[in-house]
């Protein structure tokens, strides 16, 4: 399922569009908006399709990226737009799970079939049109990201990245030099061979098969030659590149994706996630000390990544560094944060456990992994509870 939450990244900042007569001003307005939803001002982003709707009322772009930002910004509300959610399984794991909004539901559901029905008129008159196949694909494949991170209705999840995969084939076996659409396979190819390994099988014995090599090359072709999916292949690979152990690339494009989108908090918060990954924890705090600025000098969208959640990073800096008093202290901080998740008070619940019970208060740790039991927010987390519960962390 990590692949249709990638689907955010690769699609829905990336689209071209279809059925549109090339000129500076689409472009221009397209390039603008694509811009907007990076940097997470969705509804300057919203304001500018609504605008390419008006100028290319036959085209799905309009619809298209009107659905991408209700679709990006409901996933960014559920805490869905970090590294984490791509690179583990926390987020699907975890046991809440609130339906979407009916008026919301209803409005990016149009939309997309909107877009889906525009594509599909530009392929009836002109079924070898690239760049309608590319678009009918895209179409299916925010479906699919939605069905699986905002309904969880996996099922349907597959359906729809299955006909998102088959249009992107077509497109990619008509033209082997359309870079863009090497993205979506690319992606689908890595995440099928990187399941675990009970999943791999059930997927080989219903026709499903990955490779990890093929899909890190397709992504990096569309790295190195895509156009509009430039920005989100990039994005794409450096999560690829943290699951392969190979951090400084990782970090060099995040870097890239910085210096391009300095409004969204979301590249340096996952740099500091990736330093974390490195143990290099001095590196990390300064990272996530970094986000926690800005936040408090009320740079703009940087309110985005949840405070508690940026001063929970501090601390596990510090934790693992054994600095222990002073992994509590912004423990303690963090927990003073009006209006805490319970998915990240469970975790602060938990390191806080972790560091009494390193600094020799058995009790006060029960009592708080026995806290994060109770919140009962995801496997994982309930699993290190559990495990600190029976022996001692050390």
């Amino acid at each position: 399922m990590k692949m249709h939450a990638l689907l955010l990244w690769l699609l829905a900042a990336s689209s071209p569009a279809v059925g549109v007569e090339t000129s500076p001003a689409l472009a221009e307005l397209e390039d603008q908006g694509r811009s907007h939803l990076y940097n997470l001002e969705y509804k300057d982003a919203r304001s500018v399709f609504s605008r390419l709707d008006e100028l290319a009322p036959t085209s799905p772009i309009g619809p298209y990226y009107q659905a991408a930002t209700i679709w990006m910004e409901e996933l960014a509300k559920r805490g869905g737009m970090n590294g984490s959610t791509f690179r583990t399984g926390r987020y699907w794991s975890e046991n809440r799970h609130e339906p979407p909004a009916p008026e919301l539901d209803r409005e990016f559901k149009d939309l997309v079939a909107d877009a889906v029905k525009r594509a599909e008129a530009t392929l009836a008159r002109e079924p070898g049109n690239k760049e309608a196949l590319y678009f009918r694909g895209a179409a299916e494949g925010v479906l699919s990201a939605y069905y699986a991170m905002i309904e969880r209705s996996y099922y349907s999840s597959y359906k729809a990245g299955k006909r998102a995969k088959k249009y992107h084939e077509q497109l990619l076996e008509a033209d082997p030099e359309y870079a863009d659409a090497c993205l979506l396979l690319g992606i689908y190819e890595y995440t099928v061979a990187t399941l675990p390994r009970t999943l791999r099988v059930v997927a080989f014995l219903i026709g499903i098969s990955g490779s990890r090599e093929k899909g890190l090359e397709l992504v990096r072709k569309a790295v190195e030659s895509g156009d509009r999916t430039r920005w989100a292949a990039r994005l794409s690979l450096a999560v690829m590149e943290q699951r392969e152990k190979k951090y400084q690339r990782s970090l060099a494009v995040l870097r890239e994706l910085e210096a391009a989108f300095p409004k969204n908090p979301l590249f340096p918060f996952e740099r500091g996630s990736v330093h974390l990954l490195r143990k290099d924890w001095s590196t990390a705090r300064r990272t996530f000390d970094e986000v926690r600025r800005n936040q408090a000098a009320g740079k703009p969208n940087f309110d985005a990544v949840e405070p508690s959640l940026v001063l929970l990073k501090i601390a596990e800096s510090h934790l693992f560094a054994k600095n222990f008093r002073r992994a509590n202290d912004i423990l303690r901080k963090a927990l003073e944060v009006p209006d805490i998740p319970n998915h990240i008070k469970a975790v602060i619940f938990l390191r806080r456990g972790m560091v009494s019970d390193a600094t020799g208060h058995r009790d006060r740790a029960r009592a708080d992994y026995r806290r994060t039991l109770t919140l009962n927010v995801d496997k994982p987390t309930n699993k290190l509870a559990k495990r600190y519960l029976t022996k001692r962390y050390r």
